[in-house]
């Protein structure tokens, strides 16, 4: 999915976020200030703060579809994002996109179904970044990774851009999965009332892909809070796809819905085979390179 650039994303990210640390705003802490003293009882009780509300999280689908369509939406969405960080990290190093300063955070957002790669400065005031450059993936081509892309100077929700970035500082900054088998790298997707940060194996490709250790962190919609962290991940393994064949079936680690990476990977093979078939113990869940849609069929 990342070519050797990946090393250079990481550089710029990383010290992105070193130079954003000193911007962001202090994250209030739940300490009390002058305390009784030499063991005397207060006069007075401090109130009692509410609790700290939750956002209003989309309402979770029941049925398997339904769960199946949340976390294939989340695999197309992952892809694009890395597609779109790989253009624009590949257009500034031909210089498209002029100069780029050191301390510019970069992230890329889903606008209106274009995926677009943002520079630009955090900031303490809202909407909480300054854009400096964007780099728009337009003109599809044949596949999805012949996407071309262009830098723009079109409206963008600043607001979403801010989140989606801070959340990213979240991921850089948090331990990453691996054993080994392959390098991982956080993915921010901003949903409707928080933001996703998800991290996926880094430099899959058909002969050697990596499934399982994909793991996730939820943040504020703003990027500044952590509302949860995966406490484990699923195991890892090492699988191939084989080449000039009529269909490929991926065993599934799942009971019933499949891993983010195992429906990445499927979304990847269904561009070199016309079939793709993901088994979980449950269900088999079938794509066509025809109709690019899914059908299910209970085990």
């Amino acid at each position: 999915m990342i070519s050797a650039a990946r090393r250079f994303v990481e550089a710029l990210a990383l010290g992105a976020a070193c130079a954003a640390v000193s911007v962001l705003p202090a994250q209030a802490t739940g300490g009390t200030t002058g305390g009784a003293t030499g063991g005397s009882k207060p006069k007075a009780t401090a109130p009692k703060l509410p609790a700290q509300k939750l956002p209003d999280f989309t309402k979770v689908p029941t049925s398997f579809e339904g769960l199946f369509a949340e976390r294939e939406s989340r695999a197309v969405d992952v892809l694009g994002y890395l597609r779109c960080l790989e253009a624009t990290v590949n257009a500034l190093r031909a210089g498209a996109l002029g100069g780029v300063e050191r301390g510019w955070s970069l992230t890329c957002i889903k606008q209106k179904n274009e995926w677009r790669g943002i520079f630009g400065e955090l900031t303490d005031t809202p909407p909480g970044m300054q854009v400096k450059v964007q780099f728009a993936l337009r003109n599809p081509g044949p596949t999805p990774d012949s996407r071309s892309g262009m830098v723009v100077r079109d409206p963008v929700d600043t607001v979403l851009a801010s989140g989606t970035a801070r959340a990213l500082l979240r991921g850089l900054a948090a331990t990453a999965p691996g054993n080994g088998l392959g390098q991982f790298v956080p993915v921010a997707l901003a949903q409707k009332n928080f933001t996703e940060v998800w991290f996926v194996p880094s430099a899959n490709r058909p002969e050697r892909a990596v499934v399982g250790g994909d793991s996730l962190i939820q943040m504020s919609s703003d990027g500044m809070r952590e509302l949860g962290h995966a406490s484990s991940t699923p195991k890892m393994r090492v699988v191939s796809i084989p080449m000039g064949g009529s269909t490929y079936t991926l065993e599934s680690s799942e009971d019933r819905i499949p891993l983010l990476t195992e429906l990445m990977l499927a979304r990847l093979a269904i561009d070199v085979l016309p079939e793709v078939r993901v088994r979980t113990r449950e269900y088999d869940a079938i794509l066509t390179r025809s109709t690019k849609k899914w059908t299910f069929v209970k085990r």
